[in-house]
């Protein structure tokens, strides 16, 4: 698989994804948006998954694949836009995957490949913050997480719909906690504010020790890496919510994508 700069596979996709996110104005708290970005992942991470039962099926593969296919996940190649205003475009999946050295979309063909080429483009315009915590995650397991899903998706013998189910729950979530848990320990390795200590009797609900958090507050890096903790921690919350994209309708759908 080629390397290249990324780019965008589905114009008219990425112009109502343009406007979706950078002409609609929308409210939400820093803490929501972060928890909401995890949600999209794992959204896009179980529709990928619904694609790989659709590769792994002979009727509908388009070219050949190892019985025991060499699946890894590297660098974005694919993005619908970039952001602006200060704001950069992180995307949902956590990297561009191959099937033995091939884009997967090259596996397939009609709608369900250029959908499938679509999941790889999808980007959120966040603070750097937020591509800094992804980039954490993904180095300490996360790629290897998405792939190793895929992978067991590819290779699984059952029911489809069973072996997506079986591979996000079995396979990407423990996968996924286990690397945002790793970043937080790396983020953790630097410094950070220190931790509040609150008051007692008399002083009860007083900060003891604001004006030493404030002081540390007003050096960039630890307030950076304040911010990326909340969100690795944030990412965690959202894997308690089970992705809609696994309900047996939403992967039905994708299942039944015709093939041409």
């Amino acid at each position: 698989m080629a390397k290249s700069r990324r780019t965008v596979p589905d114009r008219a996709e990425a112009k109502q994804e343009r406007f979706r996110h950078k002409m609609v104005q929308r409210f939400s708290s820093d803490h929501q948006r972060a928890i909401n970005h995890g949600l999209a992942r794992n959204g896009r991470v179980a529709e990928t998954l619904c694609f790989m039962a659709l590769i792994r099926d002979p009727a509908r593969r388009q070219r050949p694949m190892l019985p025991m296919p060499h699946v890894s996940c590297t660098a974005a190649v694919r993005q619908f836009f970039s952001a602006d205003d200060g704001e950069q475009a992180a995307h949902l999946l956590p990297g561009q995957l191959s099937i033995d050295g091939a884009f997967p979309w090259l596996f397939l063909a009609g709608p369900a490949a250029q959908q499938l080429e679509n999941l790889f483009a999808y980007v959120e315009p966040l603070r750097a913050d937020y591509n800094k915590a992804d980039s954490a995650a993904e180095a300490n397991g996360l790629t290897e997480a998405f792939a190793d899903a895929c992978r067991r998706v590819l290779t699984g013998k059952g029911e489809a719909p069973a072996d997506i189910a079986a591979a996000y729950q079995q396979v990407w979530i423990p996968g996924a906690l286990a690397a945002f848990a790793a970043a937080e320990a790396q983020k953790r390795s630097k410094p950070t504010p220190p931790p509040i200590e609150r008051g007692v009797g008399m002083e009860y609900g007083m900060i003891l020790n604001f004006e030493e958090r404030m002081a540390a507050f007003e050096d960039d890096s630890i307030w950076a890496t304040y911010e990326q903790l909340s969100i690795l921690g944030y990412y965690k919350v959202a894997m308690d919510d089970m992705p809609r994209q696994l309900k047996l309708q939403a992967i039905r759908e994708i299942l039944s994508l015709p093939p041409a």
